[in-house]
């Protein structure tokens, strides 16, 4: 009964792949963080589609195809963008139930982490899982979590760091 109240999401981030699990089902997600969008006459961008489906639609007329992680020096380009990809992305992920929590995000960027993540990084990477619909966010880097891990929400010491909450 307690996993039913439960909804965990285990992000891995690169600026072309978004890997994702949804914990307490088993559910996963491999796909680019990507955009579809068209501009609906009156100056604003509409999203059509996101991750493969994105994709496939590059090349079509009016569709532009957006990337809010794609940056020489940072994992966020485009908070809005990313704001918006993340939140369709994970509302995909997690298994459709009536009354389901919002989820806790364990977040893992993957690259542009020379030097560490500044201060301004990581708050830029955790409101944007809460704008994109998280509850709680845990970020982290480090070794890649087992489920167990994840099911307790335990970040071993020797393995990484817990950036958020610090």
């Amino acid at each position: 009964m307690l996993n039913l109240l439960r909804n965990t999401l285990y992000l891995r981030l690169q600026a072309d792949l978004l890997r994702a699990l949804h914990v307490e089902s088993g559910q996963t997600l491999s796909e680019p963080p990507l955009l579809a969008l068209r501009s609906d006459g009156k100056g604003r961008r509409v999203p059509l589609a996101v991750g493969d489906a994105a994709l496939a639609l590059d090349g079509q007329p009016g569709v532009e195809l957006v990337n809010g992680f794609r940056h020489p020096r940072t994992l966020l380009a485009d908070f809005a963008v990313a704001e918006q990809t993340l939140r369709l992305l994970l509302k995909r992920l997690q298994p459709p139930v009536l009354l389901r929590p919002a989820p806790t995000v364990v977040l893992q960027p993957l690259e542009r982490l020379e030097g560490g993540l500044t201060q301004v990084e990581t708050r830029a990477l955790v409101e944007l899982l809460m704008g994109a619909g998280a509850r709680q966010v845990y970020l982290w880097t480090g070794r890649e979590l087992h489920s167990h891990e994840l099911e307790h929400l335990h970040f071993p010491e020797a393995g990484g760091s817990l950036l958020w909450p610090a």
